[in-house]
């Protein structure tokens, strides 16, 4: 045992010095087992690192995604409600798919598996859903194979709204989880449900129409959907189903009319009809009532009652049937007639209350059983805590869940059952009072008999295990910085590891006696804390340690030798003693080093994954500059390239702002996308007044686009491709030297339409006044937006071909040499314009960075290695002034 002390002393770095090497040979075998114990050391960290970091890459990314989408969404001001539903709808993404799968796209089963085992999967998954389609149910089964397996998934949140009355919708929707409403053009009644394996949308789908009414989801639903891209695909190798579809296309006007007079009976009583989240908003100036239309449903009530009859008279028979079988008999005398939700405030506010009070538990047990024995603060406390717990105990019983279709379980019976199931018997057995066994064997209870009792109460530590849930509860959440969490995780469990060491160290210095109860011999007075220590343990050879020394003194002592032993600092002052104390040294450095190494290793990882971005940023900026030397570019073209890239990552912290929302359903998409951009649409006079669904998909179809101060965005005589929007800078329309400005245009401004329109080369040139945030619109998304609206196409072609006939007569003039009218720009202009509409831009800090260099710009000051670098310093000072103080007060004494 000794040879086992010595070598994990050493191999930990603890070095106690008790046991030291004598000659040569030893120090030369003690220098090899120090840098194989260092060695190994250092892998278990970097494996363990690696391991947390590969587990984490995943939620960093998707965090980071959708810390974009946020910072996004705040600098365009989009509104709260608007913000809430992304970030929920992301946040479901998440629970879902765990940033393996985006919506829209395949699964995640489809990924690395052969195109036969493809469609055998989604025949399986359509045989409940698909199959059961009256369009679908007598169609080819090879065409199904081939249709299911290029089907989409999308998953919605309890009131998201799905598709919107009076879209242009090419998409039909069968639901495969959940219930959905039919609602009224004014989302104030439902007048249809509809469930699993039954669709909506077809119209869609088959004659490319409008959609005939809103549907809302009702609880969670997902839904599967079929695009009508892909169902024409496949008709041309299905000759036979081609024909049936074109068969049904005959029976449109039919068809047509009937669901018009649905529609018109639907919406007889609706005063308005609602496209998109703009038309929920109050008009300004006015209050907000009310009974204001909302997108989303929130619970108003933390319960739901259940009552032995219907509102109707009768018996409610699916409520108490349950009772009459089995079990259930029993169960009916001890249930209430009231299930909580589980996500309402009450069971969220209960929850907090019973981790605190674990917290609780696992901090005091120990020092009551070990320290204070006699406390009746410590007694009295402890047994309220167990009364809390048994009030958890008969809550749980009667919390909803929901079950593998996600459905919300409401029915007591059913909610005691799965507690049962799963948690109560650790409840029970943490809260168990194996103390009062322990006093029915003998009821004379003396100091010793007392701390014999506290230690039969150790199973109140059982309790910690809900610790690890809330943690990591908290730290799976997508939708807010985790970083504090996690740090206070590894504070709260270091300190509770130091406690237990602490108050074990001191109960193997200081046990009860071997006579349980009445330990005292006749004449022999009973002993306090600390009195009757085991003289030759660890705590009875320190000095300045006796009989009379108070609680805190003990602690203190106890604790001093816990930190030098699990953090392998060993001093050597206090060392093991005998047989037993050996053996806990040996357990307690290996337990120190494995514990405190998984932390540093677990915070090594979170800061590996938190800077992921930005190493990724990094490389891709070192790969660009390596291309750049190694094509000979100029230093004015490097300046430019690298410059561009380090406003972009600035500006977008990596996340391309292109992508942002295309995980996002297409209703969700056209609201955020409409909110976005509506502004600028309407501002462009051939756009004005025309349909919400047009203003959807030309928003759709927009993206955001970020130019530097001094870079050109359009050159004269370049084949245009794209029409810009000007959201925020100032830009002006130069000659072609650059010297002269010809006009000048800043927010709501658009430019490049008649390159866009005509395909002839652009007729001037464009350059950023300032830094420039544009949204782009290319030319084939035009022009298919377009198609669906001839008359808005040639609104926009009159206006276009107005401004190429100006700009072509302007040219007339300068090849005449005649004297062209132009727009000189004063810098109290320019000032006055970027102050106004460049609102958001970056500040002068970062400007500063901008102007600094690639490593000054990549290394943010705000970054977590940073924050933790700089915490680490503080904490570093304020040690060393707080171990100054102390020496000068030893000195003066």
């Amino acid at each position: 045992m000794l040879a086992v002390y010595w070598a994990t002393s050493t191999m930990s770095s603890t070095g106690y010095g008790d046991l030291v090497a004598y000659n040569t040979r030893d120090r030369l075998l003690t220098s090899a087992i120090m840098f194989v114990g260092l060695l190994l050391y250092g892998y278990i960290l970097a494996a363990i690192a690696a391991a947390k970091a590969n587990d984490d890459a995943a939620r960093v990314t998707f965090q980071n995604n959708l810390m974009g989408i946020k910072k996004f969404m705040l600098e365009n001001d989009l509104s709260v409600e608007l913000r809430k539903r992304v970030v929920e709808n992301m946040t479901l993404l998440w629970t879902k798919y765990k940033g393996e799968a985006v919506p829209g796209s395949k699964s995640l089963i489809y990924s690395d598996v052969p195109t036969s085992l493809q469609e055998d999967i989604a025949i399986d998954d359509a045989e409940n859903h698909l199959l059961k389609v009256p369009l679908f149910r007598d169609l080819d089964m090879s065409f199904m194979r081939l249709l299911a397996s290029k089907s989409h998934v999308y998953v919605f949140n309890p009131g998201e709204i799905i598709i919107y009355a009076g879209d242009l919708s090419r998409e039909m929707y069968c639901i495969r989880r959940g219930v959905c409403e039919i609602m009224t053009d004014d989302l104030k009644e439902v007048t249809a449900m509809i469930s699993c394996g039954q669709c909506f949308g077809e119209i869609g789908l088959l004659f490319d129409d409008y959609c005939a009414a809103t549907v809302r989801a009702c609880t969670y639903v997902e839904v599967i959907m079929i695009k009508r891209s892909d169902l024409q695909q496949l008709c041309k190798d299905f000759p036979l189903v081609e024909a049936q579809f074109q068969h049904a296309a005959k029976l449109q006007p039919e068809f047509l009319q009937r669901v018009q007079a649905e529609d018109v009976e639907r919406n007889k009583n609706s005063q308005t009809k609602i496209r998109s989240v703009l038309d929920m908003k109050s008009k300004p100036g006015e209050r907000e009532e009310e009974n204001d239309i909302r997108v989303t449903t929130e619970p108003t009530m933390s319960f739901k009652v259940h009552t032995n009859w219907n509102a109707d008279g009768t018996r409610n028979a699916d409520f108490l049937d349950p009772f009459k079988r089995g079990p259930g008999r029993l169960f009916g005398y001890l249930l209430m007639r009231i299930t909580f939700l589980p996500n309402s405030r009450f069971v969220v506010s209960w929850e907090v209350m019973r981790v605190i009070v674990a917290m609780i538990n696992t901090f005091t047990v120990p020092i009551h059983g070990s320290l204070l024995i006699d406390s009746i603060f410590l007694w009295v406390l402890s047994y309220m805590l167990d009364f809390i717990a048994i009030i958890d105990i008969y809550i749980k019983m009667h919390v909803c869940y929901f079950n593998k279709e996600s459905r919300l379980v409401t029915h007591p019976l059913s909610t005691s059952k799965r507690y049962i199931k799963s948690n109560l018997w650790i409840d029970v057995l943490s809260i168990f009072p194996f103390e009062f066994l322990a006093y029915s064997l003998h009821s004379d209870l003396d100091y010793n008999g007392i701390h014999v009792l506290t230690l039969f109460r150790l199973n109140r530590l059982l309790h910690f295990y809900r610790l690890p849930l809330a943690f990591d509860f908290l730290e799976s959440g997508v939708e807010y910085d985790t970083v504090l969490v996690r740090e206070l995780k590894y504070l709260f469990y270091s300190v509770i590891f130091i406690n237990w060491l602490t108050c074990l160290l001191f109960n193997f210095a200081c046990p009860p006696k071997p006579e349980m109860f009445g330990g005292h011999s006749e004449g022999e007075e009973e002993s306090g804390a600390g009195e009757g220590c085991n003289p030759n343990s660890w705590l009875g050879k320190i000095s300045f340690m006796d009989a009379g020394a108070n609680v805190y003194t003990q602690y203190v002592c106890s604790l001093y030798w816990a930190s030098a032993t699990a953090l392998s600092v060993g001093y050597g002052d206090i060392t093991a003693m005998n047989l037993t104390e050996l053996c806990l040294s040996i357990l307690l450095m290996t337990g120190g080093v494995v514990f405190f190494g998984y932390i540093i290793a677990s915070i090594a990882a979170s800061l590996a994954n938190a800077d992921s971005q930005r190493a990724a940023y990094r490389r891709k900026i070192t790969a660009i500059s390596t291309y750049i030397e190694d094509q000979n570019f100029s230093e004015s073209m490097k300046d430019r390239i690298i410059g561009h890239f380090e406003y972009l990552w600035l500006r977008t912290k990596g996340i391309d702002p292109k992508h942002l929302f295309e995980a996002l359903p297409m209703s969700l998409l056209g609201d955020v996308s409409l909110s976005l951009y509506n502004d600028v649409i309407n501002k462009v006079p051939e756009f004005q007044g025309t349909d919400v669904g047009f203003c959807k998909l030309l928003a759709m179809s927009m993206k955001p686009v970020y130019i530097r101060k001094g870079e050109y965005i359009v050159k004269k005589y370049d084949i245009g491709n794209e029409m810009f929007f000007i959201h925020r800078g100032v830009v002006s329309v130069v000659a072609e030297d650059g010297n002269r400005i010809f006009d000048t245009m800043t927010t709501g401004h658009f430019f490049g339409e008649v390159g866009l329109l005509f395909g002839t080369p652009r007729n001037a040139s464009i350059r950023a006044e300032s830094n420039c945030d544009l949204f782009v619109l290319h030319k084939d998304d035009l022009e298919q937006v377009m198609s669906q609206y001839p008359d808005i196409r040639a609104q926009v072609y009159k206006t276009a071909e107005d401004r190429r006939e100006a700009a072509r007569q302007r040219s007339i003039m300068t090849m005449q040499g005649e004297a062209v009218p132009t727009k000189a720009l004063p810098a109290a202009l320019l000032r006055s314009k970027q102050e106004g509409a460049l609102k958001g831009q970056k500040s002068v800090k970062q400007t500063q960075q901008q102007q600094q260099g690639i490593m000054r710009t990549v290394l943010d000051p705000k970054s977590p290695l940073v924050r933790y670098v700089s915490k680490l310093v503080v904490f570093a000072t304020l040690v060393s002034c707080l171990l100054i103080l102390y020496q000068v007060q030893t000195c003066r004494h």
